[in-house]
């Protein structure tokens, strides 16, 4: 009863002391929210001000360059999301033109200038559909198709040839790749039928081999073969169609050799794109012959933009540490030219004039050296019109000289508008030119005390707080850069680079000191060897400890991470709260860090809270997903359990590695998968793993499944994946038939080749295999001495939900006949084995797996219309399967739920429903006579597993765990 009564008195105590100290937190937060609703309602209060003081101003604008460039933005913007023709934007923007002169007749200013904004946009549109969406009806284009047909053209070499060199030490490459140039070619004529008609247009040219000796300005008669840029195949891949659009260069025509190319005419003397090609030949190779070895191509590309022989690992580490623009000639290159060249020029007491006038040559001139980009472009109008303005004695406006650079560009091809670069070139130079206005020069001492000691301080102290604060300045100004564009880059490029806010800063000075080099190096050239070559020392000094910086900052922990990017309504939004913020608080208010600070602080938690807040309204269903990904003639799957895991089986295709990187991790991005808990190669076929050690550097990789057989593999492209895979601490473990991959509780994963032990088929059933495949291959079945790496190919079952996906890799020739021998059981999804090929024998392995569908990670090739028809006929059941291929026509997207087999391609216009196909005709000669040889063999198969004792393909065998190897 005590023990009773002291439990109810602690009871109370406890009541009472929680009660107190909830009152406390209860007033401590009301306190709290009290505040945060009077510093927002001062906020509102403050925005409301400030648009009504907005409301009050006069009725134009007072920067109306700005407005005449943002309305030929939004413009741009909406006609490229709507579908509208060219003429009528053409009437609209008259009838506001109307409307403007209606309204500036009865003195109604607001309403004029809002018509007269809205005539720009629709001029504006209007232009943007005809450049954007027109072409000529005997564009070269029109004449080509997706597959590469001879083709012969004469025209004017636009830009000269530049090398393209492969690497050189690569052992993932399946094929090995000799260097190839290209140039650019305006199409004056084609040929056709022996006949040379009139044509227009712009074509790439690709001669393999070395550069020819071709400058700008020839014309040319090249023969070859000529295709149209490749589509977009994966979700999130880089589109090179749609650039090549914008750039207007739909054709391209690649020659086997310099000896299909033909010079008609060489340019005229006064041509001014041969003067700069040559000019440019002549700097580069002033840099190769002053420069060390290792640092030319870097001063090449630094300097003159030519980018052809730096090394590629080199371009990957400034990439990824955010420095990649000190390689694109921009207005970074451009502004340190035209301020030094001032300087030099004013210290040699030439009249401010004359030094005005040759800075604007001298910045044109390297405008057209450097193939004038449109960030070099933009920059050399800034620098023109800061030129002007001096020379009248008036200060340009830097908001207003950007206005109307944007304004000439627009004009000039308004798709531009849509480019990567053109976007981070603009939007930085904004952005620098706000923080410049916003942060002062000098630090301001307001209290006459502070003054008083800082005119006491010794002049080397004064000195070095002054430029101490301008370090301060430029760490700023980068940040605020660095923050501007991020979001744009970590959406395009999938790249997030957080070194690049302390490594741009340490290394500006040197960029302009090896710039300053180099430039004497090129202009001392042609009157001493002595003093290029002293110069160019200097550079290449300069040069040595930029790289050396780079490659120090890519090594760091952190330095930069791989992202799927931030979703496209958090980029326009992100941008979208910049003006409003710019445009709604008081210019004291946007002075401040703390303001940027919370309003990235604020979208960044709108962003995550959203996020949060869709995977807990619309979560993942849980069902098995797989995206084969369009690889060309290589292999990369995409499988997503019905809890999230992932699994890749293959990652690779024929040629450079980067492309089946790109594309694997295009699809990975799009899903929004950061690792890869279960990597899965089943062969040393380096189309199907030479994008791993790419793949390695942007996701995490959980586990690496290989057959036996990988392992004991003496390719070096075999050695190179594994040591890469060490490298990373990536457990490698090896399985065979009847082992199980653990993946999710909900999904089941089984090996299901190659055997433990090689199983030798009877010699009448590889007879009769030989007979059926003889249409599909002119050499039969291949021999395990000459396949063993595809005979040894993991085939894999993957089921949940009643659903059963069967990855085959490139099973052929006598391991395929065996394996549909063994009565692998059906399935719903067949990917087919060795990319649709005539030697996976599809007659045998369609009848053993009855598939509803069958999907061929390969271009197909001659063969495949027969091959389809083989898979679509040879079912036993009556039933007809769906045959797909992703190359050329795009990735696949399978969704396995209970009751069926959701199955979508993705498009041009984006993902469509593939419906499935009705039973076709069985062709000859895959005829119902080969049942009963494949039922004895079959029979015969599983009386040899049940003496052996050996789990062979057969998925109902439970499977073990394998052991790490």
């Amino acid at each position: 009863m005590q023990g009773a009564m002291v439990s109810i008195r602690s009871m109370r105590v406890i009541g009472q002391t929680a009660g107190e100290y909830g009152s406390l937190w209860k007033a401590r937060l009301t306190r709290l929210c009290n505040r945060a609703f009077a510093l927002g309602g001062a906020s509102m209060q403050a925005a409301v001000l400030h648009t009504r003081q907005l409301r009050c101003r006069e009725p134009l604008p007072s920067r109306p360059l700005v407005v005449v460039a943002a309305a030929m933005i939004g413009g741009c913007v909406v006609a490229r999301l709507a579908s509208v023709s060219a003429t009528a934007w053409w009437l609209a923007a008259i009838g506001s033109l109307a409307l403007w002169g209606w309204f500036a007749l009865k003195k109604q200013l607001s309403r004029a200038t809002i018509a007269l904004c809205l005539a720009i946009a629709c001029g504006s549109a209007s232009w943007f559909t005809v450049r954007a969406n027109l072409f000529g009806s005997n564009d070269l284009a029109w004449s080509l198709a997706d597959a590469a047909a001879p083709v012969a053209i004469e025209g004017t070499v636009v830009e000269s040839f530049r090398l393209l060199k492969p690497a050189q030490t690569d052992p993932m490459r399946a094929i090995v790749l000799e260097p190839s140039s290209e140039c650019v070619v305006a199409v004056q004529a084609v040929s056709s039928g022996g006949v040379w008609r009139s044509a227009s247009g712009r074509a790439t040219v690709i001669v393999d081999g070395d550069p020819p000796t071709i400058i700008a300005g020839s014309r040319i008669r090249v023969f070859g073969r000529g295709v149209r840029p490749s589509a977009a195949l994966n979700p999130g891949e880089f589109d090179f169609r749609q650039a090549a659009r914008s750039l207007r260069c739909l054709s391209i025509v690649r020659s086997r050799s310099q000896d299909y190319l033909r010079v008609l005419e060489q340019p005229a003397w006064y041509s001014l794109a041969a003067f700069t090609d040559r000019l440019r030949s002549a700097g580069v190779a002033v840099l190769r012959a002053h420069l060390s070895k290792e640092r030319a191509p870097l001063g090449a590309a630094l300097l003159l933009g030519s980018r052809e022989s730096l090394p590629r690992e080199e371009s990957r580490e400034f990439l990824v540490t955010g420095t990649i623009h000190i390689l694109s000639i921009s207005g970074l290159h451009v502004g340190i030219l035209a301020i030094a060249l001032f300087g030099v020029l004013r210290t040699l007491a030439v009249p401010r004039g004359w030094s005005l006038l040759s800075v604007a040559l001298c910045t044109g001139l390297y405008m057209l050296l450097v193939r004038a980009e449109t960030p070099v472009m933009r920059a050399t109008l800034l620098v023109w019109l800061a030129c002007i303005g001096a020379a009248v004695g008036r200060r340009s406006l830097g908001i207003n000289a950007l206005a109307v650079a944007a304004i000439i560009v627009l004009a000039w091809h308004p798709p531009e508008l849509f480019r990567i670069g053109t976007q981070l070139s603009f939007l930085s130079t904004a952005v620098l030119i706000a923080a410049v206005a916003a942060i002062p020069s000098h630090r301001q001492v307001t209290d006459p005390i502070e003054r008083l000691i800082d005119r006491s301080r010794s002049p080397i102290e004064r000195w070095s707080r002054r430029h101490a604060w301008q370090a301060v300045q430029l760490v700023l100004v980068g940040t605020a850069v660095w923050a501007a564009t991020a979001p744009i880059v970590a959406s395009q490029f999938h790249l997030v680079s957080p070194v690049a806010l302390l490594l741009n800063p340490l290394i500006a000075p040197l960029v302009s000191l090896a710039m300053a080099w180099g430039f004497l190096c090129l202009l001392a050239a042609p009157f001493s060897s002595l003093l290029a070559g002293l110069f160019g020392w200097a550079c290449d000094q300069t040069l040595c400890c930029i790289d050396t910086m780079v490659t120090a900052a890519a090594s760091l922990p952190g330095a930069y991470a791989w992202v799927s990017g931030p979703a496209l309504w958090w980029v326009v939004g992100w941008y979208a709260l910049l003006l409003a913020t710019l445009f709604l608080l008081p210019r004291e208010r946007l002075k401040r860090i703390g303001t940027w600070g919370a309003v990235a602080a604020l979208w960044m938690i709108v962003g995550l809270v959203c996020a949060a807040g869709h995977q807990l309204i619309f979560p993942r269903a849980a069902v098995l997903e797989a995206i084969v990904a369009a690889m060309g003639h290589g292999c990369g799957i995409v499988v997503q359990s019905p809890t999230g895991q992932c699994l890749v089986y293959d990652a690779g295709r024929l040629g450079a590695p980067g492309a089946g990187c790109r594309a694997l991790a295009a699809v990975l991005w799009s899903r929004g998968i950061k690792r890869i808990d279960t990597l899965v190669i089943s062969h040393a076929d380096s189309d199907h793993f030479n994008a791993v050690p790419e793949l390695l550097k942007r996701f995490y990789v959980g586990k690496l499944f290989v057959p036996r057989r990988l392992l004991e593999s003496s390719s070096p492209a075999v050695g190179e994946m594994l040591r890469q895979v060490r490298m990373a601490g990536i457990p490698i473990h090896s399985v065979q038939a009847g082992d199980s991959i653990p993946l999710d509780a909900l999904c089941r994963v089984r090996v299901l080749h190659p055997p433990p032990e090689p199983i030798v088929a009877s010699a009448q059933f590889l007879a009769h295999s030989q007979s059926m495949s003889a249409s599909f291959s002119t050499s039969g079945l291949r021999s395990e001495s000459r396949a063993s790496d595809n005979a040894t190919s993991l085939v894999l079952s993957i089921e949940s939900a009643g659903r059963r996906l069967l990855l085959t890799g490139d099973i052929e020739g006598e391991a395929a006949a065996r394996f549909a021998a063994a009565d692998p059981d059906s399935c719903d999804t067949l990917l087919a084995p060795h990319h649709g090929t005539r030697t996976s024998l599809p007659p045998l392995i369609a009848r053993a797996t009855a598939p509803d569908w069958v999907i061929a990670s390969g271009v197909g090739g001659a063969s495949w219309p027969e091959v389809r028809r083989a898979y679509e006929a040879a079912r036993e059941d009556g039933g007809a399967s769906t045959v797909l291929k992703t190359g050329g026509d795009g990735a696949i997207a399978l969704t396995f739920t209970a009751a069926t087999t959701h199955v979508e391609q993705l498009t041009r216009t984006g993902w469509r429903q593939v419906v499935p196909t009705g039973l076709s005709p069985l062709p000859f000669p895959f005829s119902t006579a080969t049942r009963r040889p494949l039922a004895a063999e079959n029979s015969r198969l599983e009386k040899q597993k049940t003496l052996s004792g050996h789990p062979f393909q057969n998925h109902r065998s439970a499977g073990q765990h394998p052991a790490e190897n």
